[in-house]
């Protein structure tokens, strides 16, 4: 419904736009302002309750409507068509107003009656200036200052910690924003529609906190937990999203991120990390309630990457060991991702392109609010990468990574959320003087998950997934042995999973649940290789390996874990799982406990006890080395004791120490030379491995400061000791670290617009496995010298290498535009360009009649200078 001619209105904006007061003849005081502190109507504070989304046009329209006042504006305004959802509860006109025009190019102008005009926004409005954002945090009961508070703007870069004093201040654009205020053991503050204005830069807010009550589904009886991206109330925070995502790492990875906590360990070209001396696939990680088989891209050459994008995630946290009976047929610890809660108040999008990669990740709302969708996508280009360093530039790997999920808000009905992600390699290697390659990997998953009675005594979550894996992989070596491989893999997967969580009492909590998976694999692998005969008297041969084996698997867990607080500073829980593999056979019982006990504030001591098992996974036979049949579970006896300690300046310190006992340690065939071979099953240094058991031991320490105003910084010590039975007696692991050192720093101004990070790492040599040489004269006459090598391990990881060290440093920088934000950052990994040893051979060189024996270093990666921008809006 138009309240004027289009003629009428035309004729009140340019009076308006050329900032001349509007004034009727019958009423001198009837001037225009816009609407804010400095329109006083009456009229705006009629409240109103709506419930839309449509065009802004009808959505101003439906607000003049049930406020009964009169808004004009001309219809050829830009902004109007944009579709704009209003969800207000008896809320005043003002205020839905703002809330409906935030964003847009339109402002509304206000007469002392209420009457209301729209009109284009001036350039200058357009503009942000600096404002300052300050106040207090106090308990709500005591009155006392609170220091170490997290006071964040959210959805924005905005974040701070308050002083000793309970102060804080933030320098920030004008705007409204939703302040949230997090400290550990007070309950979360959040404060909606708090406003800062150009014409009032010194805004101010007071924040009471109430202590928490943790609930015991709330209470960590893990040792070895680190919390990451979002704080908790149970327990600090080890690494922040602004740490996460401006850590110096390569391609901008949550895997690499991790690598610097204590007990983890991790070789540069590859983004799967070892816990605690054990291997990679000896962890956990699910996503959004999903276990995840082989989450890694680039598998040719080590797995450099991940396939989850880090900026779709929300919250993440791993476990180093002693995790709770919830998680199973994994030796060494749990990883475990959720996504983000996408925001519904309008459609945020985030794209960005470095190096490495590019980025997009999307989200928004729909049905008013009750559902909202999340899309993320990353192609990656590493060969643009690998050409500001000296390694070969004939490699050429591509890959992507595709994210989407929608959920619903069903109300009592709890909520759903339909979830799917897609990744995919291509990696082509060709020289006429080496092995050349071509290979695709793929993987695919969608998944259901349900959730039901968050907020209730029981509580309910469902997984329904599928999933398949699909690996190609074949290549040849034309010079020399000339090789021939082809490699046909596929996995398929259904699975369900359930939990459950009863309050049974206030002091007794009570969990359990069930994993079923139904598995079904093909392998489908040959090579063959010509050896060629080294005098007259020998043939030629040809060495072949063939396996085409289609296996079948069905996997059942059951676990039950009752939680009693015993005391009001003591937890326990106590935990039984049950595991049935069916390909191997194998009916597994696995007893754990674990305890939590807060002898004072600020204190926290958190033990655990269990056996693990972890059966080969179906997809995780070596056809390659001709093997067709599936060997037994391995299993663990876990002991862990840590202690959590907050000390002065807002430190927190924590001291953990472990022993794991291994038996039942299956055969596995690896190469020892530290190389990454194209083929590596053909190499000179694939072995087997007749492990008989294990054991790995170590004690951690960590000092961490993350709420400084302007700096945070953390430092941790490992010593460890990871070590196998062998033929009698205990080898060193590859990836055993008798000490490491891990050190991050970082700096930031008040007004958060640039962040300087830098990490440094040093820790002991690997060990690795020496060559022996034995040179064959076929030939030696006056001017002829023709001989034969081979090359063969020595015993195995019965040297080690030099100690390895490395500096990296990044550089943030923020600039707000209007509605959101550009960040660039410039990184530079190895900035002194340290040359770190991941293996050696053996090398043969002839120097007239003399055969020389050397050894040379292969090195991980040089000095790598990356950049890129990341744009939200």
């Amino acid at each position: 419904m138009r309240r004027v001619t289009r003629f009428a209105c035309a004729v009140v904006i340019a009076m308006l736009a050329s900032a001349v007061p509007v004034r009727a003849q019958s009423d001198a005081h009837a001037r225009y302002v816009p609407l804010g502190p400095g329109a006083t109507a009456r009229a705006l504070d009629r409240p109103i309750t709506l419930s839309i989304s449509a065009p802004l046009r009808l959505v101003v329209a439906r607000i003049a409507e049930q406020a009964s006042l009169s808004i004009t504006f001309d219809d050829s305004l830009p902004g109007l068509d944009r579709l704009t959802p209003l969800e207000a509860e008896r809320l005043p006109v003002r205020l839905a107003l703002e809330r409906v025009l935030r964003g847009s190019p339109l402002q509304a102008l206000v007469s002392p009656v209420g009457q209301i005009v729209l009109v284009r926004r001036p350039s200058s409005q357009q503009t942000t200036r600096s404002s300052h954002l300050g106040g207090t945090v106090r308990d709500a009961e005591t009155g006392a200052a609170l220091s170490g508070a997290r006071v964040e703007l959210v959805g924005t870069r905005f974040t701070t910690y308050s002083a000793e004093n309970g102060t804080f201040d933030l320098r920030v654009p004008a705007g409204d924003y939703t302040v949230r205020v997090n400290r550990i053991g007070y309950e979360p503050v959040v404060l909606a529609m708090v406003r800062v204005l150009d014409d009032a830069p010194n805004a101010s807010v007071a924040v009471s906190m109430r202590k928490g009550t943790l609930s015991l589904a709330e209470i960590i009886v893990t040792p070895g937990y680190f919390g990451l991206l979002q704080s908790s109330l149970a327990a600090p925070q080890s690494l922040s999203r602004e740490q996460l995502e401006t850590i110096p790492q390569i391609g901008e990875d949550i895997y690499r991120a991790v690598s610097r906590l204590p007990g983890v360990s991790a070789d540069d070209f590859s983004a799967k990390f070892s816990v605690r001396g054990g291997s990679g696939d000896e962890l956990y990680v699910s996503l959004d309630g999903l276990e995840l088989v082989e989450p890694f891209h680039l598998k040719d050459i080590g797995g450099a990457f991940s396939i989850v994008d880090i900026q779709a995630l929300g919250t993440a946290s791993l476990t180093t060991g002693g995790f709770s009976a919830e998680y199973g047929d994994r030796l060494s610890g749990v990883f475990t991702l959720e996504t983000s809660e996408p925001r519904t108040d309008r459609t945020r999008t985030s794209v960005g392109v470095s190096l490495m990669n590019a980025r997009a990740t999307s989200q928004g709302g729909f049905a008013n609010g009750k559902g909202s969708w999340l899309v993320s996508a990353r192609p990656g280009f590493l060969d643009l990468a690998l050409k500001l360093t000296d390694i070969r530039d004939s490699i050429k790997p591509r890959y992507y990574d595709l994210f989407a999920k929608a959920q619903y808000d069903l109300g009592r009905g709890g909520s759903v959320a339909l979830h799917a992600l897609r990744a995919n390699d291509d990696f082509r290697y060709a020289r006429n003087s080496e092995p050349s390659i071509s290979s695709d990997y793929g993987s695919s998953h969608a998944w259901l998950t349900w959730d039901v009675g968050r907020s209730s005594r029981l509580r309910v979550r469902s997984v329904a997934s599928l999933g398949s894996l699909d690996w190609t992989r074949g290549g040849e070596h034309a010079e020399k042995l000339p090789e021939t491989i082809r490699d046909d893999r596929t996995l398929k997967r259904a699975g369900l999973r359930q939990d459950w969580s009863f309050d049974v009492a206030p002091r007794l909590l009570l969990k359990w649940g069930l994993d079923a998976k139904r598995e079904s694999a093909s392998y489908d692998y040959f090579s063959a290789v010509t050896v060629f005969a080294r005098d007259s008297l020998t043939r030629d041969r040809s060495d072949t390996t063939a396996v085409a084996v289609s296996p079948r698997s069905d996997k059942l867990a059951l676990y039950l874990a009752p939680r009693v607080r015993i005391l009001p500073s003591l937890t326990l829980e106590a935990g039984l799982r049950y595991d049935r593999i069916s390909h191997v056979n194998e009916s597994i019982v696995s007893p754990r406990l674990n305890a939590s006990w807060e002898p004072r504030t600020g204190t926290t001591l958190r033990a655990a006890w269990g056996k693990y098992s972890q059966s080969q996974a179906l997809f995780g036979l070596q056809a390659e080395d001709g093997v067709s049949t599936f060997g037994p579970s391995e299993r663990a006896e876990q002991r862990v004791l840590g202690i959590e300690q907050t000390l002065p300046l807002g430190i927190t310190g924590r001291v953990e120490g472990y022993d794991r006992r291994r038996t039942g340690a299956r055969t596995e065939f690896v190469n020892v030379g530290g190389d990454i071979l194209l083929f590596p099953e053909l190499s000179w240094d694939r072995v087997r491995v007749d492990r008989l058991g294990g054991r790995d031991r170590g004690l951690e320490l960590q000092l961490s400061r993350s709420n400084g105003r302007r700096t945070d910084w953390s430092i941790g010590y490992a010593l460890a000791s990871a070590r196998d039975s062998i033929g009698g007696k205990m080898v060193p692991r590859s990836m055993d670290q008798r000490h490491a050192v891990h050190a991050d720093w970082s700096l930031r101004p008040a007004s958060n617009a640039w962040r300087l990070s830098v990490g440094g790492v040093w820790h002991s040599g690997w060990p690795t496995t020496p060559a022996t040489v034995a040179i064959d004269t076929l030939a030696l006459t006056p001017t002829r010298l023709v001989f034969h090598v081979e090359r063969e391990p020595g015993e195995l990881n019965s040297i080690r290498l030099r100690s390895y060290r490395r500096v990296d440093a990044r550089w943030t920088r923020y600039v707000d535009t209007h509605g959101g934000r550009i960040s660039f950052f410039g990184e530079v990994y190895n900035l002194f360009g340290t040359q770190n040893v991941r293996g050696l051979i053996t090398t043969v060189d002839v120097h007239g009649r003399n055969v020389v024996i050397g050894t040379d270093e292969i090195d991980q990666w040089p000095r790598l200078p990356i950049a890129g921008f990341t744009w939200e809006f």
